[in-house]
């Protein structure tokens, strides 16, 4: 008997009791044919010990055998997934997973934390998204790992690695935590994977993302735009021409009219054209505008695909300017900068926030020169795209007005729903799976609302279980009536 047969009787499994259980059904089954042939007179009761006996054997073999294969799922699911066995249900979990595979396939266009946030909340919808990442970014910005080691700007790709990850929070901690002592002092951790990833396959650093996607088992994938080192320049509207992301981000005495990479002809990387012809939804921000997400779509073939598709396009406006880059822009203004880079053709939707945010978290970023978003519909409109609005906006633990990942995922949907044909059989299923999957997320964020209606709390994720947060320290975001 070999070492591996031994393993299943271990403990821990919880196997043995249904191994054993099919092993007396089988003797049960045995005693009752043994009877049968041993039989020489055809007594009632004998028979009814040898009808009991068959009836037990096989209720026996069969309960042991569906025991043994659910617990060796229960088994599976809890080392990959995570999950409590109390609360595990196979048949969902499997369900989920078949649907979320034949989903709708997403591709996201863009950069910083803005795209880690949008991918937070598809997710739950699909397992098929794909990142598509801007790396073009100046030398004073990149991290000491990507200068020390020539790889490309890594941040945006770790962050969205982590938003796609099944143990978000957990990884979170991980890939972000930065070294506070000795020689790698002020190193990322998840920079770093990336580094050495990068070296055990050789330089090619596409491969060494597909790698780290599948040692954090991520949903989806996460390209780079362009595996082409490359660096975003603008010129101002006095002439003037500024090269590096930071020093653009710095500009104060005149607004940025165009923005070009350098150097202007990139390739894109292995799997970014084709992720864009498959696409059923292209998803564009929300971020950065002039620097996370306008040099993706110069480079020209990612732009000339996203035009010629067939997907629903949709932008994600940001709820505030960016000091800098979009000083006093209204949505249309970020819609104009994109058709002005890339031509129209991009954009079929634009979602907008119209939250009520209280004066308190405004001022602060009113201090630092930046202000809500103003959404001109008029002008919106003028420029053919359908405009979603709606109450997107939580504070984070830090006081940071960002979206809700799940609100925001549930509006794309949405969106992809009514744009799908339900005389198509795979559509309708997609439609209805998707639709019932926004329903039950509706009614989870209700339950989870706190002291009165108008009220959204962000927490960080580690409070322990049953505490209570103090009014004082309770962000919130007031929905418009």
């Amino acid at each position: 008997m070999s070492n591996n047969f031994l393993e299943w009787f271990g403990s821990g499994l919880r196997i043995k009791r249904w191994i054993f259980l099919v092993v007396l059904g089988t003797v049960l089954l045995a005693y009752g044919f043994a009877s049968i042939l041993t039989l020489e007179t055809m007594e009632v009761s004998r028979l009814i010990v040898i009808g009991f006996a068959f009836v037990l054997g096989i209720a026996a073999i069969v309960t042991g055998f569906i025991m043994a294969q659910r617990r060796i799922l229960q088994a599976v699911a809890e080392a990959n997934v995570g999950m409590n066995p109390r609360n595990l249900n196979i048949k969902k979990l499997v369900y989920d997973k078949r649907m979320l595979d034949k989903s709708v396939k997403i591709v996201v266009i863009g950069g910083g934390t803005g795209l880690s946030t949008i991918l937070r909340g598809l997710k739950s919808f699909s397992n098929n998204i794909t990142a598509i990442v801007t790396t073009a970014t100046s030398s004073i910005k990149q991290d000491l790992v990507a200068k020390e080691f020539g790889i490309l700007a890594p941040n945006d790709l770790r962050q969205s690695l982590v938003a796609l990850s099944n143990k978000e929070n957990v990884m979170e901690e991980l890939m972000q935590y930065q070294f506070k002592n000795g020689n790698l002092k002020g190193y990322s951790f998840g920079n770093l994977l990336l580094v050495a990833m990068n070296d055990i396959c050789e330089g090619n650093f596409a491969k060494a993302i597909q790698d780290t996607s599948k040692v954090l088992s991520i949903t989806g994938r996460v390209l780079p735009a362009t595996l082409d080192a490359t660096n975003i320049g603008a010129v101002l509207t006095d002439g003037t021409r500024v090269l590096g992301e930071e020093n653009i981000s710095q500009i104060k005495k005149s607004p940025i009219e165009k923005i070009f990479l350098s150097p202007e002809r990139c390739t894109p990387a292995p799997g970014v054209i084709s992720s864009i012809k498959e696409a059923d939804v292209i998803i564009i921000g929300p971020g950065s505008l002039y620097t996370g997400i306008i040099p993706n779509l110069l480079i020209r073939e990612i732009a000339d695909e996203v035009k010629k598709s067939n997907a629903t396009k949709i932008m994600i406006s940001n709820i505030m300017t960016e000091p800098g880059e979009t000083d006093n822009f209204k949505v249309s203004d970020c819609i104009t900068a994109i058709y002005d880079h890339v031509g129209k053709g991009v954009i079929d939707y634009c979602i907008a926030n119209d939250s009520d945010i209280m004066p308190e978290y405004v001022r602060r970023y009113n201090s630092e020169g930046a202000d809500i978003m103003e959404i001109d519909k008029n002008n919106i409109k003028a420029k053919g795209v359908n405009l979603v609005v709606d109450d997107f906006a939580v504070i984070d633990e830090k006081g940071n007005i960002r979206h809700d990942p799940d609100k925001l995922a549930n509006a794309v949907m949405k969106i992809v729903c009514d744009n799908m044909d339900l005389t198509n059989s795979k559509q309708a299923l997609e439609y209805h799976t998707i639709k019932a999957k926004i329903k039950k997320m509706r009614r989870r964020k209700k339950k989870k609302s706190i002291l009165f209606n108008d009220v959204k709390i962000v927490a960080n994720g580690k409070k322990s279980k049953g505490s209570r947060p103090e009014q004082t320290e309770i962000p919130i975001v007031g929905q418009k009536k």
